[in-house]
């Protein structure tokens, strides 16, 4: 899809970084401890899961949660925003990863998405807020018809300290104005940025520059350039650097309990042969619906050709029917 498409979503895809550094050191007992280590860190039970078979196609929810835990007040500041209690998520995103093809596809939930959370009509992100990441992947589930086998979430302060070990990333602007919101506090002209942790947080979150949808897009960059990055021979060839990133990465992610080392390592060797060009990005076929009534919240609806991708992506098909929004864009 269009970069210029984009949402808060692909931060929770820094989980490659971490899986990057595993298959990196998994030839030696050595390596495989430390990934051990890794993987262990921000485990946590996690209910509803489905499991997944030897050899079958997995999917893998993945959660960026807006906790600022970890973020010194001036970053705070400098992201407009404060400290707040409780725990909500801008970012839902489904990475499904097929033994059958060298090629992943995620697909990016909006969270204004109408659906049924426990029988009631809400907002899809409003599960995890209800219940966190239990009541999520059932509702997830229930909406997608997916099985979720394994749950991924990290927090803003990861988001920002994995960027800056990375050295900043290149983003772009590609509307040909400026992306002035004030409440992200973005401020971008036309072109291509070298980036801040910070200043990508901005570029991902800004809401007040066009649509959720357009959020998403952004998001997508985001990851686009984090996995070009990653995927320089510089970088790779760096282990010292790239356990650094992952010590960074893995004390502000949380898994469930069932993601073991060796599915971690061989998710990694999968995930280290893709480039950008393999990753299939999708937004869930969807359509922004006005308010039904005066004071009445603004949904995200789904369309009828988001069961035709779901069921494609639950049988593992292979090749995925070019569905996305309204318009043909939606798709990469």
């Amino acid at each position: 899809m269009s970069s210029r498409r984009g949402r808060n979503l692909l931060r929770a895809l820094a989980i490659v970084v971490a899986l990057l550094v595993v298959a990196a050191g998994a030839g030696a007992v050595y390596g495989y401890h430390y990934a051990d280590r890794l993987v262990a860190k921000g485990k946590r039970a996690v209910a509803n899961l489905t499991p997944v078979g030897s050899g079958q196609a997995m999917n893998i929810l993945l959660v960026g949660s807006d906790s600022r835990a970890g973020l010194s007040r001036r970053q705070l500041g400098r992201i407009q925003t404060v400290a707040v209690p409780g725990q909500r998520t801008d970012s839902i995103m489904i990475l499904h990863v097929s033994p059958r093809r060298n090629k992943a596809v995620l697909v990016s939930l909006p969270r204004d998405l109408r659906t049924k959370i426990d029988g009631h009509t809400g907002k899809i992100n409003a599960a995890f807020a209800l219940g966190g990441p239990d009541l999520l992947v059932r509702t997830v589930e229930q909406t997608t018809g997916l099985p979720i086998n394994h749950y991924v979430e990290i927090d803003f302060a990861g988001f920002v300290r994995v960027v800056d070990a990375l050295g900043g990333i290149t983003l772009c602007n590609r509307t040909g104005h400026r992306l002035d919101d004030s409440y992200a506090n973005l401020h971008m002209a036309p072109g291509c940025h070298h980036m801040s942790g910070i200043e990508a947080l901005a570029f991902v979150r800004a809401r007040h520059v066009d649509s959720d949808f357009g959020r998403i897009g952004r998001q997508q960059e985001f990851m686009r350039a984090v996995v070009a990055k990653l995927g320089r021979e510089g970088d790779l060839a760096n282990l010292p650097r790239l356990a650094h990133i992952a010590d960074i990465v893995t004390d502000h992610l949380r898994t469930d309990r069932t993601l073991s080392t060796g599915t971690a390592i061989g998710l990694a060797r999968r995930l280290r042969k893709l480039d950008p060009a393999s990753i299939d990005t999708r937004v869930y076929p969807s359509v922004a619906a006005p308010p039904r009534c005066a004071g009445c919240p603004a949904f995200v609806d789904p369309l009828p050709q988001a069961r035709t991708l779901m069921r494609a992506l639950a049988r593992d098909a292979a090749q995925l029917p070019r569905v996305g929004l309204p318009g043909g864009t939606g798709v990469s």
